[in-house]
């Protein structure tokens, strides 16, 4: 009984087939595009895959009506806002599927099978082209009344002045977002016009001074976001993954010492690093693609 994961990110999309086990049968990557273009991308992985999938869950970028499957908002990938992308998708598969906030499958999955195995309450941040967030509880992400909660990428902590694709100023980001980062080293004078976080880290690390200086801005502002999720949430455990957190020495180690030099009554948590790396919101929609279609048909089976 294979599962498909599909991690549609704002810059690429990720597609993951297991078996019932977890093992991984087959992955690759595609530029993220339409659903439709998904869907033929998906169709294009499925023909060469050694398996079928029998179920599916696709990752969504914002905020989603769990009760539906309808997207509310999607600041990366608009073309979301107001469908339902599983259902959209099982049509044009021919699979049963089903959405889930991308936060929550990349925290299912380190909660799971990564950093997060052992505690029974966890917050995961995924600091990728846009930031996400999820609060696992007892093996169980805390979707909050209306499906947003978690969103902690849209938490005002910088002092940037720069507007949010969500309309608000500051938002963490517009800090640290994947390709935020290489559009401050820009705001700051650099010539490389397409940069990514790593070539703004790659300077840094050549002495940089512009480069150091927007490094050290994205570190306190998720330095900041740490404060208010311990003051919000008080988890036992943060696990922080994502593209941007693979140069932690820049990135999570300098915000985990600002965030302790700044607390007052915060407890600021044990901080560890993702480890199931940037196919954790994959296996994460693999896990409850399986969850959701393994568990219903065991349902209808039972006498």
């Amino acid at each position: 009984m294979s599962a498909l994961g599909i991690d549609y990110g704002g810059t690429n999309t990720k597609l993951l087939l297991v078996d019932e086990s977890g093992a991984v049968l087959a992955r690759e990557t595609v530029s993220t595009g339409t659903l439709a273009e998904l869907g033929a991308s998906v169709h294009r992985f499925l023909d060469t895959a050694p398996a079928a999938a029998q179920s599916f869950a696709v990752t969504v970028a914002g905020t989603l009506d769990p009760s539906t499957g309808v997207v509310r908002r999607s600041a990366n990938l608009p073309w979301l806002d107001g469908v339902a992308p599983a259902e959209v998708l099982s049509e044009s598969l021919g699979v049963p599927g089903v959405a889930v906030q991308d936060g929550e499958a990349g925290a299912i999955a380190e909660a799971r099978f990564g950093a997060g195995r052992g505690s029974d309450e966890v917050f995961v941040i995924v600091l990728g082209t846009g930031i996400a967030g999820a609060h696992v509880l007892s093996g169980s992400v805390q979707r909050g009344a209306h499906g947003g909660a978690g969103e902690v990428g849209h938490v005002p902590v910088a002092d940037n002045g720069v507007t949010c694709s969500c309309g608000q100023v500051g938002c963490l980001e517009t800090a640290i977002g994947g390709q935020q980062v290489g559009l401050r080293w820009r705001d700051r004078g650099a010539e490389n016009q397409d940069a990514s976080a790593r070539d703004v880290v790659e300077a840094a690390g050549s002495g940089d001074e512009a480069a150091v200086a927007v490094l050290g801005d994205a570190a306190r502002a998720l330095g900041r976001a740490i404060l208010n999720v311990s003051a919000l949430v008080d988890p036992a455990l943060i696990v922080v993954g994502g593209g941007v957190s693979r140069s932690p020495e820049w990135t999570v180690e300098p915000a985990v010492a600002y965030a302790r030099e700044n607390a007052t009554f915060h407890v600021v948590p044990e901080l560890r690093l993702a480890s199931l790396g940037v196919w954790a919101g994959a296996h994460g929609a693999a896990a409850v693609a399986a969850d959701t279609f393994v568990g219903a048909r065991a349902q209808a089976d039972r006498p």
